[in-house]
């Protein structure tokens, strides 16, 4: 290890000279560089000694006056030597951010070095404050190299280091501030860019106003279709937070990749997946990301939840919790994480956790309580924000979330969730309305405090593998979506959105309510089997529907009460057709039954529902199968189960009787079925013909489509349940093993729903 010798009373004129041409210290003052130089210590490293060791925590900081160094980093395998010569810094990162050094530095030569203990730069920057600004600068650029380096290792290869510094020498720097724009929509496309550090969004215009369509983050691309195809910007891109990015200008790229083809695969791997992405074939990742933990009150418990949430976080990378707490014992400094947007630390500590987030797929910044610089920062730095609150508390609006958080209308600002956390005695949340009225969020979570689940769920919605599951409608044959949801249960994957439309609407709010598979299968045997849905009774004059749909009503309140869709512990959603309006209307908040009702209120048959002054019916009339919905509400991998066919009603009969001899035929104890469609058979299936064809494209955007053989049993056939909820279970048995066989990663991902 290193032996410092005691330090001169002047400047060592040749310490002098080897320090003033490093960077950063070329930009200090002369009286500045002295008081530095006087301040170090020579030292002399014979070759094949240890200057420090990987892992061990930073004293001091170096410069090599002469000689030659060798850096070992264990996080390589194998480990990569990197020979280091005269003139950058050594452990500059470490000693300013407290951190420990990532590589083992062996003198290949006999060394000599300037070497600057902690406790020595510490009170210089507190006499002059410029030289941790220009060391923070210094990391800061430092870093953005490091980060460079590796984005271009993914477009170019494994090429030597000469080369690479040779592109990078081309590169134009871009940083952009918050809600910076990088450019406008239309605007000419003449250059491509990398993401090099922090996260933009992409915003489109149209006459419905401007919405955020996309999300890129470190390493991904900018504006490369229009680079090669010539044509304008399609979006206009904006900074979430501080970016950094390079600029490829045309000719620049051209004559690199003369260079070197390898970086034209590249590019073209990275145009299929952008159009995929754009045609909605491939799912929305978190590649990395900044979460942010943020307590809606002094008594939330975020330490506890975000301690969970960071563990059910790692199942899916690398995850960093960093607290104001953890930050100061990491640094050894108490109150370094509350340094001051304006102090001379500020850069150093910015630079500190950019250079920690490097490391980690997933960094979860945890707030304090109140309006402090920390919490300020964690904000700036927000990817998406958590705001986590006692379902027990005041659903208002603080006035530090006022404060920190404004009126949350900026396209800019990091995605906000809303975190309520329930003891684990609660049946059921409710008022959550009272929580989502005054806030704009993405949506919602309901978290109790001894399911793991729970928070397994979370960690996948924040990951982009939320498992989302669609249960399409087609009459009786929706029974078989009972035994699709006991196979996904049996196989441990867990449902953590989902949806439908018509019958398939019916039976997803039955796992959203929470009910076990006995429970599921009770209810609705007696629904539709004990009871029928409809009776000759139930018939009335047909100047709305054929059915009065009193008893309907009455049927479908009883199981699900005055249990409203944003107080489900599952999220759910069903679709109806807005007739008023001519558009599918998805319901995520309101009464389950009234929305169950709407989405299957079959057209002629049941009464329309009144929504305000619209008329809603059968989703089926638009959507049958949802799985476009649910790719855009946040299921990050699609299962769609469908049970309507392509061919159905087939006629045996070259004619259809007149309906006095079907009568007739009713009415004689002895006659022989016709087999004949009924009207509502009718009208159902005319009700599906378009949402059939629309079926075709929906089969490209899910990740698992599942069509269990029910063909056999008519769309009224509600005596068949048992059959035909056991037909979907085994089909999805199959479906789903060879899935999983197909997609290891989800084994790897998922853990036992225990709880």
């Amino acid at each position: 290890m290193d032996q410092p010798v005691s330090p001169r009373s002047l400047p060592d004129p040749e310490l002098l000279d080897a320090v003033r041409g490093v960077a950063p210290f070329d930009t200090l003052a002369p009286a500045l560089l002295d008081g530095l130089c006087v301040s170090m210590t020579r030292l002399a490293l014979p070759a094949g000694s240890v200057l420090f060791e990987a892992g061990q925590h930073a004293e001091a900081l170096y410069v090599l006056i002469r000689g030659r160094l060798e850096a070992r980093s264990p996080a390589q395998a194998p480990p990569q030597p990197g020979a280091i010569g005269p003139g950058p810094l050594l452990g500059e990162m470490q000693i300013l951010t407290g951190g420990r050094h990532p590589a083992t530095v062996t003198a290949l030569d006999d060394c000599e070095l300037a070497r600057l203990a902690k406790g020595d730069l510490e009170r210089l920057a507190q006499r002059s404050p410029q030289l941790v600004l220009a060391l923070g600068q210094s990391i800061r650029r430092r870093l953005c190299q490091e980060q460079l380096a590796g984005v271009l290792k993914d477009v170019f290869g494994d090429m030597d280091e000469a080369s690479l510094s040779s592109i990078a020498s081309e590169l134009e720097w871009v940083e952009l501030r918050p809600g910076e724009a990088l450019f406008q929509q239309d605007a000419p496309s003449d250059c491509m860019y990398f993401v090099v550090s922090g996260r933009l969004i992409g915003v489109r215009e149209s006459g419905k106003g401007r919405r955020v369509v996309a999300e890129i983050g470190r390493g991904e691309s900018i504006g490369e279709m229009g680079f090669f195809t010539g044509e304008p910007r399609s979006l206009a891109i904006h900074a979430r937070r501080t970016s950094h990015l390079v600029r490829f200008m045309k000719p620049v790229f051209d004559r690199i990749t003369n260079e070197h083809p390898r970086a034209m695969l590249f590019i073209t791997e990275l145009l299929i997946r952008r159009l995929r992405r754009a045609s909605g074939y491939v799912r929305e990742t978190f590649e990395r990301s900044n979460i942010v933990v943020f307590p809606l009150s002094a008594g939330v418990r975020t330490t506890g939840f975000t301690e969970r949430l960071v563990e059910s976080l790692r199942v899916h990378g690398k995850a960093l919790y960093v607290s104001s707490a953890r930050l100061d014992a990491f640094i050894g400094v108490p109150g370094f994480a509350q340094t001051s947007a304006d102090s001379p630390l500020d850069l150093a500590l910015d630079a500190g956790l950019d250079e920690r987030e490097s490391d980690f797929r997933y960094a979860v910044y945890e707030c304090d309580p109140g309006d402090t610089a920390w919490t300020r920062r964690c904000i700036e730095r927000a990817d998406r924000i958590l705001l986590v609150g006692d379902a027990g508390a005041d659903p208002g609006v603080s006035s530090i979330e006022q404060r920190l958080l404004g009126a949350q209308t900026d396209l800019t600002a990091a995605r906000r969730t809303l975190v309520l956390l329930h003891p684990r005695e609660t049946v059921m949340p409710s008022g959550t309305r009272f929580w989502l009225a005054p806030r704009a969020l993405e949506g919602h979570h309901h978290l109790r405090w001894d399911r793991d689940a729970d928070f397994a769920r979370l960690a996948r919605f924040l990951t982009g593998n939320a498992i989302g599951t669609v249960l399409g409608g087609g009459g009786a044959r929706g029974f078989a979506h009972l035994g699709v949801i006991r196979a996904l249960r049996e196989a441990g994957i867990p449902i953590d959105l989902i949806g439908g439309t018509s019958m398939g609407a019916l039976i997803a709010a039955q796992p959203a309510l929470g009910w076990d598979d006995a429970t599921m299968l009770e209810t609705n045997r007696r629904s539709f089997v004990d009871k029928k849905p409809v009776t000759m009774r139930d018939y009335t004059l047909p100047i709305y529907a054929l059915v009065n749909c009193a008893r309907l009503d009455r049927n479908l309140n009883t199981p699900y009460g005055d249990v409203r869709i944003e107080d489900l512990w599952t999220g759910f959603f069903c679709v109806s057709s807005n007739l008023t309006r001519a558009e599918a209307k998805v319901h995520r908040e309101g009464p389950v039954w009234k929305a169950i009702r709407a989405s299957l209120a079959l057209p002629g048959v049941f009464e329309p529902v009144v929504d305000g002054t619209e008329l809603l019916v059968d989703g089926g009339v638009l959507n049958n199968l949802p799985g476009d919905v649910m790719r855009s509400l946040g299921g990050g991998w699609v299962i769609a189960v469908d049970v309507s066919l392509d061919r159905d009603l087939e006629m045996r009969e070259g004619a259809l009787p007149s309906p006095w001899k079907v009568l007739r035929n009713w009415m004689n104890p002895f006659g022989k079925p016709f087999g004949l469609p009924n009207i509502v058979d009718l009208m159902m299936r005319t009700t599906l013909l378009a949402s059939v064809q629309k079926t075709e494209s929906v089969k490209k955007l899910v990740d698992l489509y599942i069509q269990p053989p029910v063909g056999r049993f008519g769309l009224m056939q509600f005596d068949s349940f048992d059959d035909i909820a056991v037909a979907g279970y085994q089909h999805a048995q199959g479906a789903l093993r060879e899935w999983m066989l197909e997609r290891p990663e989800l084994g790897r991902m998922l853990k036992p729903e225990a709880d």
